[in-house]
């Protein structure tokens, strides 16, 4: 700060003034102002929105105006700056509002195809509108669900983007499978309740247990398939249903448990250590956020047996998937379904 003769104002506030500061003829006030500012990586609203508001040295000053008028004359700061972050949101709340946005996506376009296809069973429900699964349609609806999947990936495990191609594409395949049976399971039981005779397919479709062969008797090795795939629906529902309905999980344990099936990659991938520490950190969040909801919002002192019985089924999904990979490569080579389809199969036969 160096002295001044005579008299001047600040080219800011124009209070009078004997010295500079920042280099400039402004007050020690703006002076600081603007430096608090830049530190803190701050951003002010203008209080009359057309941001010409007088500026007086006082603290009913606009402040946006205030630091506008520092930038034009030309103040500067070149000392540390402080950045400014964002909150970070808790990765359950992430997977709350991810999922919700991810289903509405689904369900608009899903519903779009549905009605122009014209030959969808509509299944008999009193609040929602659900269809029955078809052969002709399912192929371009799941791959909704694959596009739809990576979006929600990125946005809820923003950490991945730092890591290299190839891990982000190894996490990403070993997760959609997992992710899909836990979300189909979940949107079955909120939907259907106790009852076993449809399975959540997509947001909109069903599998109707009880009439499954009608998605598939006008095909060639119909009387095949048409078992095959029954064996593979009841074997699922004795692995996954029996401890998945004894828990009754709550809203957030579904979230959890959306976001847990991701830190168990399969054995078979070579991803790195960093993508590792990544994964680790994750389970990490999961886990103390799930030890707070169990201790403060459900009062639990002792919950070592819900806790033990969501990381079980963690183990359990994983099985699932290895299950559904065996139905889909049948699937897909005794119908030709998706065999032309590249993407789709490295995706889901990786």
């Amino acid at each position: 700060m160096d002295e001044a003769s005579g008299s001047r104002q600040c080219l800011v506030c124009t209070v009078p003034i004997t010295s500079i500061h920042l280099g400039m003829d402004t007050c020690r006030a703006c002076a600081a102002f603007f430096k608090r500012a830049k530190t803190a990586g701050r951003e002010y609203p203008c209080t009359q929105a057309d941001r010409e508001c007088a500026i007086k040295n006082g603290k009913f000053t606009c402040r946006r105006c205030r630091f506008n008028k520092c930038i034009a004359i030309g103040m500067e700061y070149d000392g540390p700056l402080r950045l400014r972050r964002k909150p970070t949101v808790p990765i359950l709340q992430r997977v709350k509002q991810e999922s919700k946005a991810f289903v509405e996506r689904r369900r608009e376009q899903e519903l779009k195809i549905i009605r122009s296809h014209g030959g969808h069973k509509l299944l008999p429900h009193s609040t929602e509108e659900l269809y029955g699964v078809h052969i002709d349609t399912f192929p371009e609806i799941y791959r909704i669900f694959l596009a739809e999947s990576y979006t929600f990936f990125n946005n809820v495990f923003p950490a991945f983007s730092v890591l290299n191609e190839r891990d982000q594409e190894l996490i990403f395949k070993d997760y959609i499978g997992k992710m899909s049976l836990s979300e189909g399971y979940h949107r079955t039981r909120q939907i259907w309740g106790e009852q076993t005779q449809y399975m959540m397919c997509s947001v909109m479709t069903c599998y109707d247990i009880d009439h499954h062969y009608e998605v598939i008797e006008d095909l060639e090795n119909a009387s095949f398939l048409v078992g095959f795939t029954h064996a593979y629906v009841e074997e699922q529902k004795e692995i996954f249903l029996p401890l998945y309905n004894r828990c009754a999980f709550t809203e957030r344990e579904h979230h959890a448990l959306m976001a847990l099936v991701i830190s168990e990659v399969d054995s078979t991938f070579d991803i790195s250590e960093e993508a590792q520490v990544i994964l680790d950190r994750y389970r990490q969040e999961v886990l103390e956020e799930l030890q707070s909801h169990y201790q403060d919002e459900l009062g639990l002192k002792d919950f070592s047996t819900r806790l033990g019985n969501l990381m079980s089924l963690n183990h359990i999904i994983q099985e699932c998937k290895s299950l559904f990979k065996v139905f889909f490569r049948c699937y897909a080579t005794l119908f030709d379904v998706f065999i032309t389809d590249k993407l789709m199969t490295d995706l889901i036969l990786c």
